[in-house]
């Protein structure tokens, strides 16, 4: 009986010690890595979508590297980033010099949130977009989320401008 009682109190303790590994952070690595596409902005005036040219994409590879994917008056564009997790806080170096801080975390339907506060007052809500990178004609997309279904209530078409790449928010007319 002791013998049983000390194998469960060892293998209760290595669990305990693999799962406290990584104990400043809510999330798990492998919770970012995969395609995110912008679906939704939310501001002090509410939620608004985020539709056509103003769509933007994340792929986060899980060798810290990835792609941000954008419309340029060129057309569809890219640059390529390093980033790494601390936290509730995502760090990306782009590599056209650009960086950012940013806070992050995970609504209730598994959408990546985007913000530049800790308090999520403005943020930018991301749709999982696949595992890796997919097909561009994926950004233009034109209806409602099909993955939270009744959930999403219809809200109104807005001008986009961005905080920062990660963070885009309604325009002011």
């Amino acid at each position: 009986m002791k013998k049983l009682y000390f194998y469960l109190m060892t293998g209760l303790l290595a669990i305990t010690m693999a799962s406290c590994s990584n104990w400043e952070s809510p999330y798990y690595i492998e919770d970012i890595v995969g395609s995110w596409v912008s679906e939704y902005g939310s501001d002090g005036y509410g939620e608004y979508d985020i539709r056509g040219y103003d769509v933007v994409r994340y792929d986060f590879y899980s060798n810290y590297t990835g792609r941000y994917t954008y419309y340029s008056s060129f057309g569809l564009d890219y640059v390529d980033f390093d980033w790494e997790t601390r936290g509730n806080r995502l760090f990306i170096r782009y590599y056209d010099g650009d960086y950012e801080n940013l806070y992050y975390g995970f609504d209730r339907y598994g959408y990546l949130i985007l913000a530049l506060d800790s308090h999520f007052y403005r943020y930018t809500a991301y749709a999982p977009g696949g595992r890796y990178y997919e097909p561009a004609k994926q950004l233009d997309k034109t209806t409602e989320s099909q993955s939270t279904g009744d959930l999403v209530t219809k809200r109104e078409a807005v001008k986009i401008k961005s905080l920062s790449r990660g963070v885009k928010a309604r325009a002011e007319e």
